[in-house]
């Protein structure tokens, strides 16, 4: 059988956040950690701009009280005069140095920061792991063929027919891949009996989507499909001893490739995935649907002419059974929506105005933002989920400080303009 190699290319994602992610992870090892210390630089760099937030409303909420009064008894004198009480208002407002617009346009510039990377994260986030699924399940089909087609090398043809030492008694039979450059197998043939050994090294193949079905096929691993019936059919093949052992190494190897390269994080299997009590493998419709992002226009229309996908999937996973393994329990989610709601409260609580008039909590407020962190975390990768949490906690520890920083602030501002007012009265005192 004459193999090309011809696969479909995967191409790492190299955004702006992505390429970042993979230096970290380069540093780090791992995408967790990549993801841990993503979230406590971008939660600091957002504690910086969150205290020059808190310092312009709690400035803002300082003048309105003081304002307050004033307003009021403008608005009952002019209460059936709209026009003069305007005019009344904006003297008030210039008297104050107040500016409404001023007022509200720094926290709107955060709030559009924060959904952007909100919103950037979590594509790039997801974009990561639909690649990292991919990829683990092309090595998968990769590693499949290799195995499946040793005996078809050419290169084995001149050192022995490893299907011959089979039938002369090397009948143990191991394969690992050798990483390099180019990745190779190791083939060990032992004679059970005498002890010999015979070693032998092949292509590590790496087979477009047509060739690996047809030797899934082959191999009896799939079903045939026929012009006479209309009905998907069995294929009835009598595989060779010596071939029942290539298929079952091939599929084994699989499954140890799976379970080896699975990256999980304390309860969860499978980070690239949403913690839930599914699968933490990838499905069938899963892997299409990232794979056919970098087919070519001549591949996307041979796998919707033939489906090559969907039917070399089942010979694929064959030995690999996880239906009764949870990826997780929802755990991530109630602890993402539970932190939004303390970060929240917190931050509330923390910045109030003892001075000003007791006001009345939107309540809303803290229904929202823990909401929008619980459908995400519910629905997405478990990495945006630990990014979110990682966040929310960052922000639990930071907002004390942050506080703290703003009513120091504010309170040496208060002591400037006082010793300012002292400082300009004994003056005029001095020169009467």
């Amino acid at each position: 059988m004459a193999f090309v190699n011809t696969l479909v290319i995967l191409n790492q994602p190299t955004g702006f956040w992505e390429s970042i992610l993979n230096a970290f992870k380069g540093a780090t090892g791992t995408y967790i950690l990549a993801v841990i210390l993503l979230a406590v630089i971008v939660r600091l760099l957002f504690s910086l701009v969150d205290i020059i937030n808190k310092r312009l409303t709690a400035k803002n909420t300082a003048i309105q009280t003081k304002m307050n009064p004033e307003l009021e008894a403008v608005k009952k004198k002019y209460a059936n005069d709209p026009k003069i009480l305007q005019q009344k208002q904006s003297e008030i407002y210039k008297k104050y140095q107040f500016n409404m617009m001023g007022s509200c346009l720094p926290m709107l510039i955060v709030m559009i920061l924060q959904f952007t990377v909100f919103l950037t994260l979590w594509n790039s986030l997801q974009a990561v792991s639909n690649y990292n699924i991919a990829n683990q399940y092309q090595e998968m089909k990769n590693i499949y063929a290799s195995v499946i087609s040793i005996n078809d090398n050419k290169d084995l043809e001149d050192l022995n027919n490893i299907e011959k030492l089979y039938n002369d008694g090397y009948t143990k039979i191991s394969i690992e891949i050798e990483n390099g450059e180019e990745k190779s197998l190791k083939i060990t043939c032992t004679n059970e009996e005498t002890g010999a050994i015979e070693t032998r090294t092949a292509e590590y193949k790496k087979l477009s989507n047509k060739e690996i079905y047809d030797l899934a096929l082959l191999y009896g691993g799939l079903e045939e499909e026929t012009e006479e019936e209309p009905e998907v059919t069995a294929k009835e093949v009598e595989l060779t001893e010596f071939q029942t052992v290539i298929k079952n190494l091939a599929e084994e190897m699989v499954k140890d490739y799976y379970m080896d390269t699975q990256e999980g994080f304390l309860w969860i299997k499978n980070i690239y995935k949403a913690e839930s009590p599914t699968s933490p493998m990838f499905t069938e419709s899963e892997v299409k649907s990232y794979l056919s992002k970098y087919y070519s226009a001549e591949e996307a229309e041979e796998e919707k002419t033939n489906d090559y996908e969907g039917k070399i999937f089942p010979a694929i996973v064959a030995k690999i059974d996880q239906s009764n393994v949870h990826n997780g329990y929802y755990i991530l989610t109630i602890i993402a929506v539970i932190s939004s709601v303390l970060s929240l409260w917190l931050s509330n609580f923390l910045m109030r105005n003892k001075n000003a008039p007791a006001q009345k909590q939107p309540w809303l407020m803290y229904v929202i933002m823990p909401l929008i962190m619980g459908i995400f975390t519910f629905m997405y990768t478990s990495l945006f989920a630990i990014y979110i949490i990682v966040g929310q906690l960052m922000m639990l520890l930071l907002t004390p400080l942050t506080t703290l920083i703003v009513k120091k602030w504010n309170k040496v501002s208060e002591d400037k303009k006082k010793d300012k007012s002292i400082v300009e009265v004994d003056y005029r005192r001095k020169g009467f």
